[in-house]
């Protein structure tokens, strides 16, 4: 079952700060990523975009997933820009901050371009979009989000939510007035509390501690396209026993045969055995 974040995970992190000095973080790992975004079965267009930036002599990944919103095709604009943004930021970050803080600041950058964007075309006005983004770096897994795209992490066969969701439900479910059951079919369940672009200013949701990596560790990036048509069990199911790329294809089509009522992005993220070098020079490479 995947828990909310907490819990599982929360002792996870306690045993990581507690260990925080002494630990060995995983080094003899690779990543195989798989990917798919897809219009689903009742939009017209695809609002959604998913990007990444690799290195193409170390094995470090960021990966992101936004999904768009505003009419005109503005969804559309509001999450290229963002991931276009992150990628143009990213490797300059990493020069001078740490990775929450790099994490924080390129959203800063996406919000700043998306809201710059918007004042220049009266049709774009109001113009956002979710993000979700995670970092892969020496061992250890770094997330930051900001409406209600998800990040999972799928150890062992179970699943936890590493991302907070900023809804209007998720509100009601932690101020304890609506059941987490109830709020999955709550009318208000896909109204976002914060996005990315619609003002001045976001505010982002930064992990405090980095995941450390293990062998078998799966990661899943998705829009609210995906899971609010896959059951729990189905994507715990898809993510543990297909590969990356056959896992992103079985999910997206699971959410299309229920109807595929929005656009449905997912990135799976498996962390592998193999011999890795430590070179001296890191070339970025991107692609959306």
């Amino acid at each position: 079952m995947i828990a909310v974040f907490g819990g599982w995970c929360e002792g996870l992190f306690r045993k990581s700060e507690r260990k925080r000095r002494g630990v060995r973080y995983l080094t003899g790992y690779r990543l195989e990523v798989g990917s798919l975004s897809d219009a689903g079965c009742c939009r017209p267009i695809n609002q959604d975009h998913i990007g990444f930036v690799r290195f193409a002599e170390k094995n470090e990944l960021l990966s992101v997933v936004a999904d768009g919103m505003g009419g005109h095709r503005a969804g559309e604009i509001a999450s290229r820009l963002a991931i276009e943004a992150i990628q143009q930021h990213y490797g300059s970050l990493l020069e001078r901050f740490n990775l929450p803080q790099v994490l924080e600041k390129a959203f800063a950058e996406a919000n700043k371009a998306i809201y710059r964007a918007a004042q220049q075309e009266p049709e774009q006005r109001g113009m956002g979009t979710t993000l979700v983004a995670l970092a892969v770096q020496k061992g250890r897994g770094y997330y930051a989000n900001v409406g209600d795209s998800r990040l999972y992490l799928i150890r062992n066969g179970e699943s936890v939510q590493l991302s907070r969701d900023h809804t209007v439900v998720a509100e009601l479910v932690k101020d304890g007035l609506i059941t987490v059951e109830a709020a999955k079919n709550h009318p208000d369940q896909s109204v976002i509390t914060r996005a990315v672009g619609t003002h001045t200013a976001v505010a982002v949701d930064v992990c405090d501690e980095p995941v450390p990596l293990q062998i078998g560790d799966r990661f899943m990036l998705c829009s609210d396209g995906l899971y609010d048509l896959v059951e729990e069990s189905e994507i715990e199911a898809a993510v543990s026993e297909l590969q990356p790329q056959e896992a992103c294809q079985q999910l997206v089509q699971l959410a299309k045969e229920r109807g595929g009522h929005d656009n449905i992005s997912v990135i799976v993220i498996e962390v592998e055995s193999g011999d890795l070098s430590v070179p001296n020079k890191e070339t970025p490479v991107t692609r959306s």
